[in-house]
């Protein structure tokens, strides 16, 4: 048996995830909102704006610029609003808020990671994919990785693939070489 998923489509159910969402997330921008709720089509881009809509005409939500970008900012109506997060069902929270988490880490970890993609000189085929984990506080890099592909789509697929879980490959990296460093 299939279960079904569950779509919002009530302007104000969407409003309350949104408010929800900036309650316990912090300030975000429309393009995170929009990944958020459309990631497992729980609300399509029509009745999204739509609720972003009712958000800025009942001032539910601030708008901060911050680095160039708009920001909502939840303010005291839109904790009220939050407050109704029960008229949303559980699984469409909780699995809207591990997308926002999901995100934000994401957000955080390409702030201290970097990769590039350069093509072999003219007579060699395919690319080199380098990936370098900065040190947050300065100092020398914690890590950096060169790989080779036979090819440009392949250092694409590399870097998609590192992008999808790039917590789990550093750390299983890190842990590779150091498990066995209190011996030495």
């Amino acid at each position: 048996m299939k279960i079904e998923k569950i779509k919002l489509t009530e302007p104000f159910k969407i409003t309350v995830l949104i408010c929800y969402l900036l309650n316990e997330l912090g300030a975000l921008t429309e393009y995170q909102l929009t990944k958020i709720l459309t990631l497992d089509e729980v609300v399509n881009h029509f009745d999204l704006t739509e609720a972003f809509g009712v958000l800025e005409n009942k001032k539910l939500a601030d708008f901060v610029e911050r680095k160039g970008e708009r920001f909502f900012e939840l303010n005291n109506s839109g904790r009220t609003i939050a407050a109704e997060a029960g008229s949303v069902p559980l699984s469409v929270r909780d699995n809207s808020l591990r997308e926002g988490k999901r995100i934000l880490a994401e957000i955080e970890l390409r702030k201290i990671v970097k990769w590039k993609i350069e093509k072999r000189g003219n007579n060699e085929k395919g690319c080199n994919f380098n990936i370098r984990l900065l040190n947050e506080l300065g100092g020398p890099d914690l890590m950096e990785i060169n790989l080779y592909a036979p090819s440009e789509e392949g250092a694409q697929d590399i870097q998609r693939r590192f992008l999808e879980r790039p917590l789990d490959i550093i750390r299983k990296t890190m842990t590779m070489f150091t498990t066995d460093m209190q011996r030495l």
